[in-house]
C-alpha cells in the first residue's frame, strides 16, 4: 500500500513493487494522475488497484487501511509517502494552511499507522515504510511549517519503531533531500525550485524497496547520505551551521525571488 502514488517517489516505488510481483494498492488525491498509473502498471503484467482518498481530511484517510485489504488482500508493507510542502517565512501564511500541511503530512499517517499496526502484529509480520525529509532533523529557514510536521513524523516514526518491534513489525524512515518531482509545483505559499544538491524519485525508491526486501530492515535509510555531515556538524557546533545557513539563506533569497517572480502558488 502505497500513498502519494500519483506521480515521483510514490509512483516510482509501486511501479518497483509491481515489477517484482507484488500487488499494490496505490492511494492519491486526484483519480486522474493515479489512473494513469495504475493503468500503466496493469498495462505491462503488474497489478495495480487505485484508490482515491483526500489526506486533508480525517474522514478521507480513515478506514483507508480496511478498504485497501478487502480489495487486494492483506497488506504486507505500509509506505507512507504523501505529502505536502509550504514554502513561506513565518507569519506569511494563514494558520489554516499549517494545519492543512500538518493534516497531510502528520495526522494522516498516524491514522494510517494506527489501523494497519494491529492487523500486521495480529499476522505477527509486516513492514511500515515512513517518507520524512533531511528538514525533519535541520529545520529550513523559508520551510517552518514544512520542517515542523516532517520532524513531527521523524520523532513519531521513532517511538513506533519500538512499539511495532515488540509484535513483529519492522520500521523504516526514508531521509532524502530535495527530489526532483512534480511534488515542488504544488506548495502553498512561494512557488519554488529546489536549489543545490536534488536527488531522482527513483534514488528515494530504490531505498524503499530494499528496505522491504530487507531481512533485517534498517530504523533509517539516506538516499543522499553526506548530508548525515550537516546534521553532525550541527551537533558539534550549531553556532557555526547558524552562521553559515543564514549567509546561504540571505543569498538565497534574492535567487528564489527571481526564480518565482510573478508566480504564486495559492
Amino acid at each position: 500500500m502505497v500513498t502519494g502514488a500519483s506521480s515521483g517517489i510514490g509512483e516510482a516505488a509501486a511501479r518497483m513493487f509491481a515489477a517484482r510481483g507484488a500487488r499494490v494498492v496505490i492511494i492519491a488525491e486526484h483519480d486522474e494522475n493515479l489512473n494513469r498509473v495504475a493503468k500503466s502498471i496493469n498495462s505491462t503484467g503488474g497489478c495495480a488497484i487505485p484508490m482515491v482518498a483526500d489526506f486533508s481530511l480525517p474522514g478521507g484517510v480513515a478506514g483507508l487501511v480496511k478498504r485497501a485489504e478487502e480489495a487486494a488482500g492483506p497488506i504486507d508493507i505500509l509506505v507512507n509517502n504523501a505529502g505536502v510542502g509550504m514554502q513561506a517565512l513565518i507569519g506569511e501564511r494563514p494558520m489554516a494552511d499549517i494545519r492543512y500541511l500538518f493534516e497531510v503530512n502528520f495526522f494522516a499517517m498516524t491514522t494510517l499507522c494506527a489501523e494497519i499496526l494491529p492487523r500486521m502484529a495480529e499476522r505477527g509480520s509486516g513492514r511500515i515504510i515512513n517518507v520524512s525529509s533531511a528538514a525533519a532533523q535541520f529545520g529550513c529557514a523559508g520551510f517552518s511549517a514544512y520542517s515542523a510536521s516532517k520532524a513531527a513524523l521523524h520523532v513519531f516514526t521513532q517511538a513506533l519503531r519500538v512499539e511495532a518491534r515488540v509484535k513483529g513489525v519492522a520500521v523504516t524512515e526514508i531521509i532524502p533531500i530535495s527530489v526532483r518531482t512534480p511534488f515542488f509545483d504544488h506548495v502553498r505559499g512561494n512557488a519554488y525550485r529546489p536549489l543545490g544538491v536534488v536527488i531522482s524519485a527513483e534514488q528515494v525508491a530504490d531505498c524503499i524497496i530494499r528496505s522491504a526486501e530487507s531481512k533485517r530492515p534498517p530504523p533509517e535509510m539516506w538516499p543522499f547520505r553526506w548530508i548525515r555531515l550537516v546534521f553532525l556538524l550541527n551537533t558539534i557546533a550549531p553556532g557555526l551551521v547558524v552562521r553559515y545557513n543564514t549567509r546561504i539563506f540571505d543569498r538565497n533569497r534574492s535567487a528564489m525571488r527571481e526564480q518565482t517572480k510573478g508566480k504564486r502558488v495559492e
